[in-house]
């Protein structure tokens, strides 16, 4: 069966992720008390409304000061969605929050490619 989204649809949707994913890593003003990572973009047809989906890890006053900060900085993904697209209209983002107790393998593997690497 084949996906009833658009091929434009699907680019942008994965161009917001590598984009808000690298943000999320590398261009926070202040840094998260808890571990996320965005597991997908949902964008609407007319490519003004985008729903990003994070994931966020650890207890729960971890996640929601981890909440908080992202919300906070909503704008600054915003702001850098919107230097990145090349596209006619910038989608405005709205942020959706999952949660898990404790991480999985794949948490881990993520974390250790933030670590510096010996020598840096």
């Amino acid at each position: 069966m084949s996906d009833p989204r658009s091929k434009r649809v699907q680019r942008v949707e994965r161009d917001l992720f590598e984009t808000l994913s690298h943000y999320l890593l590398h261009g926070l003003n202040e840094p998260l008390p808890c571990h996320a990572s965005v597991t997908a973009v949902e964008i609407n047809p007319n490519l003004r409304h985008a729903k990003v989906f994070f994931r966020l890890i650890g207890d729960a006053k971890e996640v929601e000061a981890g909440k908080e900060v992202l919300l906070a900085e909503r704008h600054a993904f915003q702001k850098e969605v919107a230097r990145s697209t090349s596209s006619k209209f910038c989608p405005v983002l709205r942020f959706e929050f999952g949660t898990a107790e404790k991480r999985d393998e794949i948490d881990v593997l993520f974390e250790n490619l933030r670590k510096p690497k010996f020598g840096d």
